[in-house]
């Protein structure tokens, strides 16, 4: 069994990687036949839909799942039980992307209206045998249809920049056969589940999991809240900036796996002590940073030259958003380091103030950027928000002991970030792909060498101050 359920992570991950792929090669193509106007209209409706999907699949799924794993008795119970919380849930979400197509108007309107339709068979989703079983290859098969079926139809039926709507339906489509599969595993079950309107059950899952909705909720508002209030007020530029936001966010999307992996571990060690939960923070943060920081060193030097090569040359314009849009990457993957560490040490409450007091900054600051300055504004705005969200981060980690030192292990990184952003200006005639293999290159030789000084400059203060100092008889 233990080897089954090896295999089934394995085939998890595997489709996992699978959809990224297919998700982000579906997002070039939709780019290129949908025009940067086009584009706009899609990505300002999937970002509401996704918003709006959190209250659906909120913080009660967890709790769900927890209890069902621990009582595989509780399966169905719990099965009838969510999916009705769920489709409740789904009938406010889709309220509020109504008001949100009203207030978009036009064209715009009806495509964020047709990218609001993936609440519903979200919503009816019947995950949770698969996972309290453990049955991960259900849940790899559903997820890999779903991508396989999004990139066959966007690039079959999406042609031209009046399609933004088709494009938000063969979104919606995609979920509607993930769902499928989900339904034809809970009908070979023994008992065959139901929504049931259960209002004791329906008041323990949301209570239970009120803190977790509600951060996850304002969290990604948070990442949404630039393309957001872009759309809404000036959405004249929003095509580019949502474009060179896809790139960043990728790799974003890549990195964010880390902290909730590594939530349980914390938590363990958080049970041994501070000194033990800080260690795994700070290794944590180190390994993740010597891979971010040149990321977002790499992408800003070279972003000019990104845009258009995967874009296309209507999005030649995109190459300063995107560089204002990486230099967000390190501190979002710290604060969601930091928020993950709160709440593995029990304290939840403190990871939602956290989050809500960078959200309340967001609302005072991103309406007035958003008219006054455009996207540059709107970029300069979310670093700053994600920038003190990650130093206050730190500051409630210092508050329970467990916060790392702010320079631990940034030294050799950030020395082979200054050589990589040299190497990418001076080598700036090269092709792409000489500038990426030499700006790798350099960066892992220059943290090599430099690491290998630091070792040997701590040794040798280290050997110094272990010397016995000799006294000559006569003094």
């Amino acid at each position: 069994m233990t080897a089954l359920r090896r295999d089934s992570l394995t085939l998890l991950f595997a489709s996992e990687i699978l959809a990224a792929a297919l998700g982000f090669g579906v997002t070039l193509g939709l780019a290129r036949r949908l025009g940067p106007l086009g584009f706009a209209d899609f990505e300002f409706a999937s970002a509401v839909a996704g918003w709006w999907l959190v209250v659906v699949r909120g913080g009660f799924d967890a709790i769900a799942f927890r209890e069902a794993a621990r009582r595989p008795a509780l399966i169905h119970p719990l099965t009838d039980a969510l999916i009705g919380l769920r489709t409740t849930s789904a009938a406010v979400g889709l309220a509020a992307v109504a008001a949100f197509a009203w207030a978009s108007g036009g064209e715009r309107g009806w495509v964020v209206a047709t990218a609001g339709l993936i609440l519903i068979p979200s919503a009816l989703s019947r995950d949770v045998g698969p996972r309290a079983l453990g049955r991960f290859g259900v849940l790899a098969l559903a997820q890999s249809i779903r991508a396989i079926g999004l990139a066959l139809a966007a690039g079959c039926l999406v042609g031209s920049s009046g399609d933004a709507w088709i494009a938000a339906a063969c979104v919606a489509a995609a979920e509607v056969g993930s769902s499928a599969i989900l339904w034809g595993f809970d009908q070979t079950s023994p008992k065959r589940s139901r929504p049931r309107i259960r209002l004791r059950v329906w008041a323990a899952l949301a209570r239970r999991g009120a803190i977790a909705g509600v951060s996850r909720f304002a969290r990604v508002g948070l990442y949404a809240a630039d393309l957001l209030a872009l759309g809404l007020l000036a959405s004249g530029s929003l095509g580019p900036y949502s474009a060179a936001r896809r790139v960043a966010f990728a790799l974003l999307a890549l990195g964010l796996v880390v902290p909730a992996a590594v939530g349980p571990k914390i938590a363990r060690a958080w049970l041994e002590g501070p000194g033990e939960a800080r260690a795994v923070v700070a290794s944590t943060l180190a390994s993740l940073l010597r891979f971010a920081l040149p990321a977002t060193v790499g992408l800003m030097v070279t972003a000019d030259r990104w845009m258009p090569w995967l874009f296309g040359p209507e999005f030649h314009q995109a190459g300063p958003c995107l560089a204002l849009v990486a230099a967000r990457l390190p501190f979002v993957l710290a604060s969601n380091v930091q928020q993950a560490a709160l709440i593995a040490c029990r304290r939840e409450a403190m990871a939602l103030r956290l989050v809500l007091g960078m959200v309340g900054v967001g609302l005072v600051l991103l309406p007035a950027l958003a008219v006054h300055a455009g996207p540059w504004g709107i970029g300069l705005g979310m670093l700053a928000v994600e920038a003190g969200g990650a130093v206050a981060g730190w500051f409630a980690l210092r508050s329970i002991a467990i916060a790392p030192p702010w320079h631990q292990a940034s030294g050799p990184a950030l020395a082979g970030c200054v050589a990589l952003g040299l190497g990418c200006w001076l080598g700036r005639a090269w092709p792409l792909a000489a500038v990426v293999g030499g700006g790798v290159a350099t960066y892992a030789a220059c943290v090599v060498v430099f690491s290998w000084v630091c070792r040997l400059s701590l040794r040798r203060v280290r050997s110094s101050g272990a010397r016995p100092t000799t006294r000559s008889r006569g003094g």
